[in-house]
């Protein structure tokens, strides 16, 4: 009896583990192919988004005689310039000139560069150096360039160099008291007696939202106005 107990056991353990493993393969199947559906549609959309720029391109098209191409001038097909697709290999290269490193990282391109063109990237990474996030600047940051462009593969290299960050500083109010923060935004670097309600709505209003200051002289300058 016990011996057909434990047979019964074991079938059912068997037949747990097959419906299990049958299962695990269904979905991973299924898994893979909403994955493979979901990089098709990203290609679609990337190779839609590079004809919609084409087409805007071919609608500023000069109208003067003077200003048309001769017949010897041949254009770039729509089909030939290359563009940056979810499939293309991003290398990032990250270089510390403080300690002469270079880290090399192969990640997948980032959504923002997804349909651009070389020229767009070049654009979209001086308008990052411009409105760069504040933790790349207290990483000291100094450039983010191009250094080759396919429609294959497309390098990146950040250069940063910590000693080149200047002095800045956070002010806001803690506990109703103006504060200064180190660039961090957590250790503070001054407690003031500057009360926040004393100063003026508009200072008030500033303060909240939070001022940056890239020197002492300006930290210093900004104190004394709300002693005042």
């Amino acid at each position: 009896m016990l011996k057909e107990w434990f047979r019964m056991k074991l079938k059912a353990a068997v037949i747990y583990l097959l419906s299990f493993l049958f299962l695990c393969v269904m979905f991973t199947t299924c898994y893979y192919l909403s994955y493979l559906h979901a990089l098709n549609e990203l290609n679609k959309k990337a190779v839609e988004r590079k004809d919609q720029l084409y087409e805007l391109t071919q609608n500023t098209e000069p109208t003067n005689a003077a200003d048309i191409t001769s017949d010897d001038t041949v254009a770039v097909s729509e089909s030939e310039i290359p563009t940056v697709k979810p499939t293309t290999k991003y290398t990032l290269q990250i270089y510390d000139m403080k300690t002469d490193t270079m880290e090399t990282q192969n990640l997948n391109p980032p959504a923002d560069l997804v349909g651009l063109t070389r020229e767009q990237v070049i654009s979209y990474l001086s308008d990052y150096m411009d409105n760069m996030p504040l933790s790349e600047y207290n990483k000291g940051l100094i450039s983010d360039e191009l250094v080759s462009f396919t429609a294959d593969e497309i390098t990146i290299k950040k250069t940063y160099h910590e000693d080149f960050v200047p002095s800045r500083y956070y002010v806001a109010v803690k506990d109703g008291y103006v504060v200064v923060y180190n660039s961090d935004l957590e250790s503070v670097y001054q407690y003031t007696e500057i009360e926040a309600k004393k100063l003026p709505e508009e200072d008030r209003i500033a303060l909240s939202k939070g001022i940056y200051v890239n020197s002492k002289e300006e930290l210093y300058s900004l104190l004394e106005s709300y002693s005042s």
